[in-house]
């Protein structure tokens, strides 16, 4: 079958019984001359109902699929072998068809691990989970740890070889390596450009590497452009360390710091450790500063608006206000802190109020506060985030460095000197797209281009590989042998789901042993050398190991807190040398500390509009951006999709007269960029932000050319961007992909919040928003059956709306992509979506996100409506879809007040092998002109249910767990039996803070909300 149905070509049909007028299809002349098959498929079909969607020509088409015209030659993998094969009629032990497998694994980006467990229909994955055993996950799963599974059936990856640029088998290529590796002159010429990892078993490759060729130089190259973090650790500890989350703390002061997103390793158990601090009868605080609205700035009890550049000032006039109020009650250093001095123009006198309060708050919590800094702010301000947080007993928790240190754009920048030199032959890069990601210096492709062994290994035939004459393609994570360590150094094994998709394709480890001497060992047998080594070879080793496998969790491996005393005599001197009060400290072997010299005028009130680049929340550095389910992810933050675009504060945009769409010119440095402006309230004033990752020239048919590429205006003067852009209008408009156009609540109660001490004095405030409405219908008599009666409890004040349960319904549920063009038609297809609300002034406004799906009303308005009795209540309260009865009239979506029903304008499954594999078998694959909903998961409650049955039993709480609840890290999800008198579900049914959504118009909602709660600090400060 093609991938498109031609209307200028005859369809396919089968050789049974037809009428004449589509048995006149089989001729394609009379076809062509509009004969009468084709008159009878008009009458059928107006025209162009087969077609995509308007304006998607078959050259972008691929974009919004989950599977391409590659996969049709994968189709032949599926043919018989020409060996004797024997029907499946004895099972393997343990495998039952139709009943899922689940085994845990892990993911590593940037050098940390997330323990996830994933789920195997008869061998294939098909969704992925968090370890709940694991403590870098907890049993959640962010966006990309989910999205993962569909970059393991992406047809887009690489599938063969090359060597020299001559297609070869891994075979050939490994043979041409160990010739590489035979050399005499001890590596001299080698290099590696790596990926920074936490992984035991490749450190131990490359110490083996480096012991055999001990000239030659392992170089890690990451995906942030800076990491302030760690230069920091340097600069007020004297050697780098690695800083873990610490933030379930009483008062949490963060800036530039978006630590309850899910794009950042460790972030899901950071997020789940504030919000468990965060509980309502003991209330948190939480102070944001940033230089650009997020998730965890929307969540902050006390926001502040910054331009990136203010990160020093605002730190600095922090450390005063903290030295001032200690006094001679903390260290003796601590008190010196109080002679910093911000220049008057530096901060607004909002912003000071803002650092006086943050600072009672502090020094009112001493031992129990914790200050933040994100990684795109300069290593002096990490270091007077570590002396105040000393100076008030918040000792932050420090470990020795698990990965190998990142080496920066300085490591790049010392190896392009090499390879100018010519004293580079061999040049092995693992490394995640270094040309793509160092695009800013174009003298890097340039001399890369001058290495006469250059290889690559990668998933894809990126940007980096047209550069590279020799390319080995890589297995998926999913695909093959490794391990892993967590933020707290907890080590992990990741055993593969599947064989590898590819033949050709080559794991990391497979590679790196050739040059190690250990290519005649598998991953298996050199992962499980190595562990044996570790444990002390002990009797129980092979029960250890059974264990490890099946937990997914290495116990006893968690990392000791660093012996690392503050420097407090530097500390001093930096800051005050920035203060203008002092001479520079030259540090040895800090190589940013140009970030600190530059910091000395960054304290004067800066001129201008100030770009900020930012780590995309969906695409990260651009590595996702093959990937269909994240492009079109809406952004937690801006509802924008497949693309990125250049964030305006109102009072900018007005200034500068532009709208929304607007294609606007950025220009840094003489590197320019156009990109199409989004207006976003909370965004600072004269900043302009822009995300990395888009704009791939070599990504596959789904991410290819979509979006700007930001890196295009990043250089080795300008970290993160903190930096004078000029911007120009272009007069051109391109049109955003949102999935929500309006920000106001217009007055309505959709999501609510509360300030907690109100709440307390008056909680019966929301009695109005729980008692049901006007009745139509006699009131149901479900929850007096002996039924389980189903239902859920969404907790605004746990969520942050992160959107892990959007990526994971859309995983679970078989939910399709549509597209830049569907999104702009509002025909996106998510079963659940997140609202974002702006609450007051515009320019500087409260921010709330609320979860909505299907909320299964007792009344459901959808019900009465529908002509073929396809939308039913079931007895034990869910709302369901008979998908074979639905003629698509529509009637229940325009009768549904909460507009969570979608309906399938196109053919939008794709029906490729690879798509076919990664669908949950669980569940119907919708078809063309079918309104589809939230099922509250109704496959998972039948299989707890077959499992009960076959147990003589009922089912148990938290048997059931639908999919966003599962993924969901701040575990803001409820979901149980209504009826059972202990059920969670019920207890929050029960909540003071409950209220139904929309009550007033008696549907009677079988999902309530909670109301969030604030805790803004008291007029005058904390």
């Amino acid at each position: 079958m093609p991938l498109l149905t031609d209307p200028t070509a005859p369809p396919e049909v089968p050789d049974t019984p037809v009428t004449d007028a589509v048995r006149a299809w089989r001729s394609l002349e009379e076809w062509r001359s509009g004969g009468p098959g084709r008159e009878a498929v008009s009458r059928e079909h107006p025209p162009g109902a087969m077609l995509p969607p308007e304006g998607l020509a078959r050259r972008t088409f691929l974009q919004l699929a989950t599977a391409s015209l590659a996969a049709a030659g994968f189709s032949g993998c599926f043919r018989q072998p020409p060996e004797k094969i024997l029907p499946y009629s004895q099972p393997p032990e343990g495998l039952t068809p139709g009943v899922p497998l689940h085994f845990a694994t892990g993911l590593e980006w940037n050098g940390r691990t997330v323990g996830l467990v994933v789920e195997s229909h008869e061998g294939r994955p098909t969704k992925v989970e968090g370890n709940p055993l694991h403590p870098a996950s907890l049993g959640a799963a962010g966006v990309f740890e989910q999205a993962a599974l569909l970059g393991l059936y992406d047809p887009a990856r690489a599938k063969t070889a090359r060597l020299q640029g001559v297609e070869a088998a891994w075979s050939t290529v490994r043979d041409a390596l160990r010739k590489q590796a035979e050399r005499e002159d001890g590596g001299a010429g080698l290099r590696f450009l790596v990926e920074p990892t936490g992984s035991p078993l490749v450190q131990a490759l490359y110490a083996r590497i480096q012991e055999r060729f001990p000239q030659a130089r392992i170089i890690p190259c990451g995906a942030a452009l800076t990491d302030g973090r760690r230069e920091g650790t340097r600069l007020a500890y004297g050697r780098v360390l690695d800083v873990v989350h610490d933030v379930g703390r009483a008062v949490v002061v963060a800036l530039d710091d978006d630590f309850l997103s899910t794009s950042q390793p460790g972030n899901l158990r950071a997020a789940r450790d504030f919000v468990n601090a965060r509980k309502p009868e003991a209330m948190n605080r939480l102070w944001v500063a940033e230089s650009t609205l997020t998730v965890t700035g929307g969540f902050a009890d006390e926001r502040l608006r910054m331009r990136p550049s203010q990160g020093v000032a605002l730190m600095l006039a922090l450390a005063a206000e903290v030295g001032a109020g200690l006094g001679g009650n903390g260290p003796a250093w601590a008190a010196r802190l109080a002679e910093l001095r911000v220049p008057a123009t530096a901060l607004t006198d909002a912003q000071r109020a803002w650092v006086r309060g943050a600072a009672k708050d502090l020094l009112s919590h001493r031992g129990q506060g914790r200050v933040t800094v994100g990684s795109r702010q300069p290593p002096l301000v990490h270091e007077l985030a570590f002396a105040v947080d000393e100076a008030l007993g918040n000792t932050p928790r420090l470990l020795e460095p698990i990965a190998l240190p990142d080496g920066g754009p300085e490591a790049l920048t010392l190896l392009m000197g090499e390879l100018f030199d010519g004293r580079v032959d061999t040049l092995i890069i693992t490394a995640w797209n270094p040309v793509w990601t160092a695009v800013w210096e174009a003298d890097f492709t340039r001399h890369l281009e001058r290495v006469p062994f250059r290889l690559y290994h990668g998933l894809h035939e990126d940007e980096t590989a047209a550069r590279c004459t020799t390319f080995v393609p890589a297995t998926h994570p999913f695909e093959s042998w490794r391990d892993g360590r967590a933020p707290d150094g907890t080590a992990s094994i990741s055993q593969p789901l599947i064989a590898p998709l590819f033949p050709g394709a080559v794991s990391e480890v497979e590679l790196l042993a050739v040059f190690a001497g250990l290519e005649t060992q598998s991953p298996y047998e050199l992962l499980k050398s190595l562990w044996r080594e570790r444990s002390g070879a002990p009797p129980d080793f092979e029960a250890r190991w059974e264990t490890w496998l099946a937990d997914g969790v290495i116990p006893g491996t968690q990392a000791p807190s660093a012996r690392a005393v503050l420097d407090e005599a530097a500390v001093m001197e930096d800051a005050l040398d920035v203060a203008g009060l002092g001479p520079f400290r030259i540090v040895q072997n800090a190589p940013d500390m140009r970030a600190i010299a530059r910091a000395s005028h960054l304290a004067e009130k800066p001129e201008g509009l100030e770009l900020s680049l930012v780590l995309d929340s969906r695409l990260y550095d651009g590595r996702f951006a093959g990937n269909a389910w994240l492009q079109e992810l809406p952004d937690p933050v801006t509802k924008l999709t497949w693309g990125n675009a250049a964030l305006l504060s109102p009072a900018t945009a007005r200034a500068l007269s532009l709208e929304k769409g607007d294609v606007a010119r950025l220009e840094v440095l003489g590197q320019a960029v156009e990109v199409p402006v989004l207006v976003l309230p909370g965004q600072p004033d004269d900043t302009v932000t822009l995300a990395l990752g888009h704009g791939r020239e070599r990504v596959g048919p789904v991410g290819q050319g979509v979006g700007v590429n930001a890196y295009a205006l990043w250089s080795r003067n300008m970290p993160w961007g903190a930096a004078t852009v000029n911007l120009t209008r272009t007069g051109r408009h391109h049109a955003l992909a949102l999935t929500q156009e309006h920000w106001s609540m217009e007055g309505r109660q959709l999501a609510l919040q509360l300030p907690h001490e109100a709440f307390r004095a008056k909680p019966q405030a929301l009695q109005p928003l729980q008692e049901d409405g006007e009745r139509l219908y006699p009131p149901s008599a479900l929850l007096k059956s002996d039924r389980h009666q189903w239902a859920m409890a969404i907790d605004l004040h746990r969520c942050t709306g992160c959107s892990a349960c959007m990526v994971a319904c859309q995983a679970e549920n078989n939910v399709p992509v549509v597209g830049h063009d569907g999104v702009l038609k509002s025909r996106e297809m998510h079963w659940l979506r997140i609202d974002r609300y702006f609450l007051g002034d515009q320019d500087d406004p409260g921010f709330i996100t609320q979860p909505v799906a299907c909320v299964h009303c007792e009344a459901a308005p959808c019900e009465y409506v529908c002509p073929v009795n396809a939308t039913v209540h079931s007895d034990e309260g869910l709302n369901q879809m008979v998908y074979n009865r639905c003629i698509g009239t529509r009637y229940c979506s325009n009768n549904c007040p909460y507009k969570v029903r979608r309906f399938n304008y196109l053919e939008y499954q794709q029906r490729e092998p690879l798509a076919r594999l990664r669908q949950n078998p669980d569940v119907t694959v919708r078809s063309r002109g079918v309104m589809e909903k939230c099922t509250y998961c109704v496959q998972r409650i039948e299989r707890a249910r077959a499992v009960a049955r076959s147990a003589h039993r009922d089912i148990r709480e938290g048997e059931v767990r639908t999919a966003c609840q599962q993924a969901c890290p701040t575990e803001a999800i409820t979901f149980g039996d209504l009826r059972a008198p202990e059920s969670a579900v019920r207890r929050a049914h029960e909540d003071p803070r409950h209220y139904k959504l929309l009550n007033s118009l008696g549907t009677r909602p079988r999902t309530v909300h909670l109301v969030r709660l604030k805790n803004p600090a008291p007029k005058g400060g904390a």
